[in-house]
């Protein structure tokens, strides 16, 4: 896997107006995501560029401006989220579009602009303060100090500072003179007037958008900058984001990294030299991944043949026949003990059992995969706001049909690879863009 090649950020594939629920069949990438965020806090899949957090503390800056009940006509954005149309439209407008990789929002702001309309609610994204890019990086943001309760951190003010000095911009921060002062007002006056508009309110010629190609662009943080960013995401006292940053670009895990892409690989090699405490979470993702792909490789497996069987109607003898199922059927259950122990330490062994009891009781595989069929069922009837259809068809006869919105063409991965992820290719990203690796 190219890790230049990044997951899509923007697509909401389960609108809540929607009874489909094309993600996460069985339910995994609760207790995943978990683990994950013990093992680097604050760290996102969606996150590439560990600049965002200086475009955050220039927005908290600008916005401090602004009282905090403060709404724009539509009655519904924030200051902030009017920041963050003017910088996304800004770089659309002025940065090349391989600068703009990775940027949320980049889309929606390039159909506005081809249709000749300022960018608003209504023509960005549909859940911004979860997928823009103050939502994708604010909880990295808090983790590192660079906000705290809606304002500047000490870190996110250190951060400031050290910015407009090296960006020539002194003034932009504090009561001082300097060129960054003029610059901090212009940016100021346009989100009043964003918020009076409801859309950004600048034309195609104002000389704002040049400031956020100059001084924001993902890619282009200053030495200085890079160097006090590295160091804040090192700093963290409650999970081991300094432990996995470290030797992601060591020349050890970065030869590690580059030789597979293969995050399994990665923590095993990571594992050899780091402490106990570190050891032991590793363990606890090894072996859950264990679980969950021989879980996800028989669900596959399921799709594949319903999907080859079209529109006749399958039996669950003709998916307990299955290799991946027979071989799920054995190992899931013989393994469960040993999982148990690993998530334990964690904390995530309760809710393992919780959620994952019936695919864990021993049975025979036509017995495993008709439990399996009704986990996933019991799964998509749980997810927000009010459940989601299951992929398949179940008749009174206990056959099944897979719906046309499931069908496939891929069978299972049939290999060690992990099914979740683990921020290795956003970590990578940060050392490529922090100047500390090549890639």
């Amino acid at each position: 896997m190219n890790p230049r090649v990044f997951a899509p950020l923007l697509t909401e594939r389960d609108p809540v107006e929607s009874a489909e629920g094309g993600l996460d069949p069985l339910g995994t990438e609760a207790l995943a995501d978990a683990l994950a965020v013990r093992l680097v806090p604050g760290v996102r899949e969606r996150q590439r560029h560990p600049r965002f957090l200086t475009a955050i503390a220039v927005s908290l800056e600008i916005c401090r401006d602004f009282d905090e009940d403060t709404l724009a006509k539509d009655g519904v954005s924030e200051p902030w989220q009017v920041f963050e149309w003017y910088l996304v439209e800004g770089l659309v407008r002025r940065a090349e579009v391989s600068e703009r990789t990775g940027l949320p929002g980049s889309q929606k702001a390039a159909r506005a602009i081809d249709d000749g309309v300022p960018l608003s609610a209504k023509r960005y994204l549909k859940s911004p303060s979860v997928f823009g890019f103050h939502g994708v990086y604010r909880q990295l943001a808090r983790s590192v100090n660079m906000e705290s309760n809606g304002n500047l951190g000490e870190v996110g003010f250190e951060l400031l500072n050290l910015w407009a000095k090296e960006q020539g911009l002194e003034g932009f921060v504090g009561t001082g003179g300097g060129p960054g002062r003029a610059v901090r007002s212009q940016l100021v006056d346009a989100v009043q007037a964003g918020l009076e508009q409801g859309a950004t309110s600048r034309s195609s010629t104002w000389s704002g958008w040049d400031f956020f190609r100059k001084h924001l662009a993902p890619y282009d943080a200053g030495p200085n900058e890079s160097q006090f960013i590295w160091a804040a995401l090192l700093d963290d006292p409650k999970g081991f984001r300094r432990d996995t940053l470290e030797f992601v670009v060591s020349p050890q895990g970065g030869e590690v990294w580059q030789s597979a892409w293969s995050e399994r690989a990665f923590h095993h090699a990571l594992r050899m030299t780091a402490r106990d405490d570190l050891r032991v979470l590793l363990d606890a993702i090894d072996a859950f991944e264990t679980f969950a792909r021989l879980c996800h490789d028989a669900f596959q497996d399921c799709l594949f043949e319903l999907t080859r069987q079209g529109a006749q109607k399958t039996p669950p003898s003709a998916l307990a026949a299955l290799d991946s199922v027979q071989r799920a059927a054995k190992l899931v259950p013989d393994s469960c003990d040993s999982l148990m122990e690993r998530l334990e330490p964690v904390g995530e062994a309760t809710r393992f059992r919780e959620t994952f009891a019936s695919l864990v009781e021993p049975s025979n595989p036509l017995e495993w995969v008709q439990r399996l069929i009704e986990h996933h069922r019991k799964t998509q009837a749980r997810k927000p706001p009010s459940g989601k259809n299951p992929w398949f068809e179940r008749f009174d006869d206990g056959s099944l049909m897979i719906r046309p919105d499931y069908r496939t063409d891929e069978s299972g991965a049939h290999d060690d690879s992990y099914v979740h992820l683990y921020r290795t290719r956003s970590l990578w990203q940060f050392g490529i863009d922090l100047g500390l690796v090549k890639p």
